[in-house]
């Protein structure tokens, strides 16, 4: 009989150890911060605009208005936004703009002058075919401009078509109508 014990003694602690080892994985999961979903790409904040970081920057922004272009030009970033799905909704084109700015001006350091056009199209789009687009106003901003400083949280309730002095701020220009 004593042979029999052993073996069960033997069984019993190989089934501990078994045990034991197949919990211990999850274990440590569970003591883990923020255990879940492994990200396989994290968002980099970006430090340079670049040719090749300027499509997931632009997406990122998550504007309201459509991003018809966006071109990159040594220090230069000029975007044309179409306003064919808001009509002309100040408020809305301010907020994208406060946007633009405090990524070029506040998240970049390579970005000196931002030129952004809103457009509106000509007629609908027929069958992918894109339709001729009209300049409704155009804005000119320098990172070397004073009032980005102080002023650019502001900028969402900027009136600029009424207010001669974010007209200024701004470089309007409105095409007539």
């Amino acid at each position: 009989m004593p042979h029999w014990k052993g073996l069960l003694i033997a069984c019993a602690a190989t089934l501990a150890v078994t045990l034991s080892l197949s919990v211990l994985p999850m274990a440590g999961g569970r003591m883990k911060e923020g255990a879940g979903d492994v990200s396989v790409f994290r968002p980099v904040p970006v430090k340079r605009l670049s040719s090749d970081t300027i499509v997931d920057t632009m997406l990122g922004l998550n504007l309201s208005l459509k991003v018809k272009k966006v071109a990159w030009n040594g220090t230069v970033l000029s975007v044309d936004l179409s306003n064919e799905e808001y009509g002309n909704d100040v408020d809305r084109w301010m907020d994208d703009l406060r946007r633009l700015f405090e990524l070029a001006f506040n998240r970049t350091e390579n970005v000196s002058r931002v030129l952004v056009r809103f457009v509106a199209p000509l007629g609908p789009e027929i069958e992918g075919v894109r339709s001729d687009v009209r300049l409704l106003a155009a804005v000119d901003v320098r990172r070397t401009d004073a009032w980005l400083s102080t002023e650019l949280s502001n900028l969402s309730a900027a009136k600029p078509f009424q207010d001669e002095i974010w007209r200024q701020r701004l470089r309007l220009s409105a095409s007539q109508l």
